[in-house]
């Protein structure tokens, strides 16, 4: 269960990789961001896009070691807690209402959260479970 959930975790980080690489400008208006430039539209798209790629192709490499599934399931569950601190701490800074799309994001990133530390805390009882 442990690598499934690794699984999961990085087959989405690829899938809203692909998004944001292949379609920035519809993916930034989802929460109001303008692209007014190219500049602007690469950055975009490899920040968001590229870097979610490669983070998840890391996490599918981890499924291939056995030795490697715990710290995959920290890099997920570290990246998608980085991501719903600071998207809760700034959504009650700014105190002001926000589109749906935020509070869908923020259950995605919580939920991963849940989902790959329970995974690590199985895998710590059983030393077996990452097999």
């Amino acid at each position: 269960m442990t690598r499934i959930i690794l699984g999961l975790t990085g087959f989405a980080f690829i899938g809203f990789g692909a998004a944001f690489a292949l379609w920035p400008a519809p993916m930034a208006a989802m929460t109001e961001l303008g692209l007014a430039t190219s500049t602007a539209l690469v950055d975009f798209a490899a920040t968001y896009g590229g870097f979610q790629l490669g983070f998840g192709t890391f996490l599918l490499l981890c499924l291939r070691r056995q030795t490697w599934v715990e710290a995959g399931l920290w890099a997920g569950l570290l990246a998608l807690g980085g991501f719903g601190a600071v998207r809760v701490l700034t959504l009650l800074a700014s105190g002001a209402p926000v589109r749906p799309v935020i509070f869908v994001a923020l259950s995605i990133e919580l939920g991963g959260v849940l989902l790959n530390g329970w995974a690590l805390a199985r895998l710590r009882r059983s030393p077996g479970a990452a097999a």
